[in-house]
């Protein structure tokens, strides 16, 4: 693996369809996706640039795991040499597990049935 690329994972509650339903919801709403291959339950991204980058890009899997899923993303740099690069992958990514999380909860919350 390349030292410059940044992977991290969490594990949901959520099976693997209903991770990967809200996985493709997050990234279509914020990124730019390049393809998404619902067998493998995979999507591939980029995000665009900022004042110190040219963008980055990113791959995204989830895996059934004990109790749930495991959701992994992998971001690496579009352009070597650029100024705050890993802290800005860290933080997309971050924030993408953020938001996935939050998609997922209120999918939770809204199917929960309510007490009478």
């Amino acid at each position: 693996m390349n030292p410059k690329n940044i992977t991290t994972t969490i594990t949901v509650d959520q099976t693997p369809a209903e991770a990967f339903a809200a996985l493709q919801q997050v990234v279509t709403a914020k990124f730019k996706l390049k393809e998404a291959d619902e067998f493998t339950k995979t999507v591939t991204f980029k995000s665009g640039a900022s004042a110190f980058t040219w963008g980055e890009n990113f791959s995204a899997q989830i895996v059934p795991a004990e109790g749930g899923s495991s959701l992994r993303i992998t971001g690496m740099r579009k352009i070597s040499g650029q100024v705050h690069e890993q802290q800005r992958i860290r933080k997309l990514v971050e924030r993408l597990f953020t938001d996935v999380v939050n998609v997922l909860r209120e999918e939770s919350s809204a199917a929960a049935p309510t007490g009478s």
